[in-house]
């Protein structure tokens, strides 16, 4: 459904009930990147997955936004759905926003899912390709996000194995309006750095990568996960950069352990 978020309309998923937790995909993604986590974790938790603004079934923004942009419609949902605290999981862009929304209100955070993320801001080169990219997107459409990230997300193995998952990114990935697709590449192009507030993270903190991830490397993230007080750090083997949709299985057996420690 629908909600009405500081100017925008807002689409989020919810299904099951229980402890609240708030899953935020990805670029070039919407929530549909979290199909196989609902159906794990609905049975016995609370999950909301939203369509960021610009992305998915959500507005497209009529300005320019910034990352905390993106968390202050997520705080405002949080107000709307009558959720006080949740747990709160990010994957790649979805994490730059999770670390918007930890400095914003740590408070309102019970325990923290970091996927194929990183805590740096851009430096100079990446910043000119986000901004390339928003280039390419203003001429080709969705597809320049699709063609520059479908390589990237999965493994060489993965694409040959599993034809039908690519089918369904890269359908996914061409259904994304385009300019809401800009917003975003310049949103995480100027993001803050994060390397700071890792030592201020005081919540349960589980921490995924991917064996083969070119975007988040593992030992990026190891050392991001080092810097967390109370943090543990996986690898997922053969996969690359969506490791949600890559491997399910082991990123849900990984996902659900730590949710039972977490709220136990």
């Amino acid at each position: 459904m629908k909600h009405h978020i500081i100017g925008a309309e807002l689409f989020v998923e919810e299904e099951g009930q229980g402890a609240p937790i708030i899953l935020l995909h990805g670029f070039p993604l919407d929530h549909r990147m979290w199909a196989s986590q609902v159906q794990a974790l609905a049975p016995y938790y609370r999950v909301i997955t939203p369509d960021l603004r610009g992305m998915g079934q959500s507005d497209v923004p009529a300005t320019n936004i910034s990352i905390d942009t993106y968390a202050d419609d997520i705080l405002t949902l949080m107000d709307k759905m009558g959720i006080q605290k949740a747990a709160l999981g990010g994957f790649s862009m979805g994490g730059y926003v999770a670390f918007a929304l930890l400095r914003k209100a740590p408070s309102r955070f019970t325990s923290l899912i970091l996927a194929n993320t990183r805590p740096e801001a851009d430096g100079q080169e990446a910043r000119r390709n986000r901004m390339n990219m928003a280039v390419s997107l203003y001429d080709k459409g969705a597809a320049a996000a699709k063609d520059a990230m479908l390589p990237k997300l999965l493994t060489e193995q993965t694409r040959q194995d599993q034809p039908g998952l690519v089918d369904s990114l890269s359908l996914v990935m061409e259904s994304m309006a385009a300019e809401g697709l800009v917003h975003a590449s310049l949103a995480m192009a100027f993001r803050e750095d994060s390397v700071d507030l890792l030592s201020t993270i005081s919540v349960p903190t589980l921490v995924i990568a991917g064996e083969h991830d070119a975007v988040a490397p593992p030992d990026v993230m190891n050392k991001m996960a080092d810097q967390i007080s109370d943090a543990s750090f996986h690898v997922i083997p053969g996969a690359a950069h969506l490791t949600p949709m890559e491997n399910p299985a082991a990123f849900n057996t990984l996902l659900l352990e730590f949710l039972k420690n977490a709220t136990a």
